[in-house]
């Protein structure tokens, strides 16, 4: 979001080219005009403040207003990998997951959570396409248990998620990590509550 040393040189760059223009047009400008901007700044702010944490949400403002989709809680999330054991040669069953996105208009945060470790994404964006879809693309970083880091690294990797439906429904893509392994995503039954660990993401789906 904004901060207010960047909203104030804008209003005060605002308010010195329309008293430019007044004084062209033959207006007498006051300096005294200029008095209220930290007031003005303020309000500002705070009503940036409260649009970012809340009115952007609003059903009546999506689509038109604001072209980014609410996709906040805790998804249930299902991982298909492609490794290989090499030992055996077979591959692995699929992962089930849990996926905690909190977000607000200009930030967006997202841990998936299973039951040997915790991804945290690094950085994210959320991309609209020309057709009005949108698609979530990061990279992140995930942190193993230290019991099973013998097998399973500290390692890096990106994402592409497509957003399902409008208010979104799922999240649907693939990822791929620097250990030269990729898979398919899947997010689905989010719930509105945030979880914090495994246990209380699981207790939300009982």
């Amino acid at each position: 979001m904004i901060e207010r040393l960047h909203l104030s040189t804008l209003l005060l760059v605002a308010a010195v080219v329309w008293g430019v223009l007044l004084l062209l047009q033959g207006v007498a400008v006051q300096l005294s005009w200029l008095r209220p901007i930290s007031v003005v700044t303020g309000i500002l702010l705070l009503g940036l403040a409260v649009f970012d944490l809340y009115l952007w949400k609003l059903p009546i403002l999506q689509s038109w207003f604001v072209k980014r989709p609410f996709i906040a809680g805790t998804w249930q999330a299902e991982l298909k990998s492609n490794w290989v054991n090499p030992a055996a040669g077979t591959t692995i069953a699929p992962v089930t997951g849990f996926m905690v996105i909190r977000q607000t208009f200009s930030r967006l945060s997202l841990r998936l959570i299973t039951s040997e470790s915790q991804s945290e994404l690094l950085g994210a964006e959320i991309l609209r396409a020309d057709d009005g879809t949108y698609r979530l693309m990061g990279v992140y970083r995930s942190e193993p248990k230290l019991s099973v880091r013998d097998r399973s690294p500290i390692h890096y990797g990106g994402l592409v998620l497509q957003v399902i439906g409008s208010p979104a429904i799922g999240l649907e893509g693939h990822y791929w990590t620097d250990r030269s392994t990729a898979g398919e995503i899947a997010l689905s039954k989010r719930r509105k509550k945030l979880a914090s660990d495994m246990a209380s993401a699981a207790g939300m789906y009982r």
